[in-house]
């Protein structure tokens, strides 16, 4: 590793000095990488000291490859390298971990971090477990499913053709794998289809029904989010759920299953570790774009269902011509506190 980026530095400092205009006594090139880019800055000194800045092309690969290599031998975040060359063709690299880096966006300053490893707290994990029976029921769900069916097939012209269903066998192999059983309203889905196919496209809420390996493989994958670094975290703050203690608060959490998705990096997943107010099963959306938090939707897949044959009774969707015509519903946001439209669908 070190003769690699000896090399690079060598390389770096050779198109440097090619480079040079005349006159000049020295030339300085701080680069900074990390998890949000690379960025270059330099000046050339000449004689009565006068200065030039240094262009990077030419240089920008070996010295993104240089500093990539010296942040991962050494475990750093973001890592600064100054390199220094004379005229005479000596030159020196000097290698830091940066503890200040630019905040960029609406709030913009500078952000330092003396200990890399420190995490912020997510309060979730420590917060009382709800105790309320579960709201979903597996054969209402079932009826409800069927009914929804027809009438998008009424809709769209044509039946939607479905997966297979999984056995109740795959079915307990996945709940050892995740580690808790799924919500028996959404267990029964699964022994009716293995998610939606290529061909009942948006079928919750504008969302793909995920296959059952995929629902195991994406808790694995969300358990726990993926650290962005301390540029885009350092006033991370998870908020109370709305309604109140309906949802822990935190960012990512093993009983949260997702089960559905628009390949976006977010999702709808039934809660099977509600908060105290809160219902096992009930649905939540989570994911990428949910930085303050998961959102409460409704109590169960029972009730989502309820809400979506509703949402078609009122012909609140569009039906949108692809390869494969599918329906999108329109539904705006409900306003903050107030009580969700989902939550006591029966």
């Amino acid at each position: 590793m070190a003769e690699l980026v000896e090399q690079g530095v060598a390389r770096v400092a050779e198109k440097m000095m090619a480079n040079a205009p005349d006159g000049w006594t020295e030339a300085v090139l701080v680069s900074t990488g990390g998890l949000f880019g690379f960025g270059i800055s330099g000046q050339y000194t000449i004689a009565g000291a006068e200065q030039r800045p240094i262009h990077p092309s030419g240089i920008f690969q070996d010295l993104d490859d240089v500093t990539a290599a010296v942040g991962a031998a050494r475990g750093w975040e973001c890592t600064r390298l100054e390199i220094r060359c004379r005229p005479s063709g000596e030159f020196t690299l000097v290698a830091s971990r940066d503890t200040v880096s630019r905040l960029h966006g609406e709030r913009p300053g500078f952000v330092t971090v003396l200990d890399h490893g420190y995490r912020l707290s997510q309060p979730g994990f420590a917060q009382e477990e709800g105790t309320a029976a579960p709201a979903g029921d597996p054969d209402l769900t079932i009826a409800r499913f069927r009914a929804y069916l027809e009438r998008r097939t009424a809709i769209l012209g044509h039946a939607e053709k479905l997966p297979p269903p999984v056995t109740t066998a795959a079915l307990d192999d996945a709940e050892r794998r995740l580690g808790r059983p799924l919500p028996a309203d959404l267990r029964a889905l699964y022994l009716i289809a293995d998610g939606s196919g290529d061909e009942a496209l948006g079928l919750f809420g504008n969302l793909g029904w995920m296959p059952l390996a995929r629902l195991v493989a994406a808790n694995a994958g969300l358990r726990e989010p993926v650290w962005p670094g301390w540029e885009s975290s350092w006033d991370s703050v998870v908020l109370d759920a709305d309604p109140l203690d309906t949802i822990r608060r935190c960012h990512g959490h093993p009983g949260w299953l997702p089960f559905a998705t628009a390949d976006d990096g977010n999702y709808l997943a039934v809660d099977m570790s509600p908060a105290r107010a809160g219902r096992p099963g009930q649905v939540i959306q989570i994911g990428r774009d949910y930085y303050d938090g998961p959102l409460y939707v409704c109590d169960s897949v029972t009730s989502l269902l309820a809400r979506y044959l509703e949402l078609l009774e009122q012909d609140a969707y569009e039906v949108e011509e692809d390869d494969v015509d599918y329906i999108d519903f329109v539904e705006g946001p409900r306003e903050p506190g107030s009580e969700p439209e989902l939550r006591t669908c029966d």
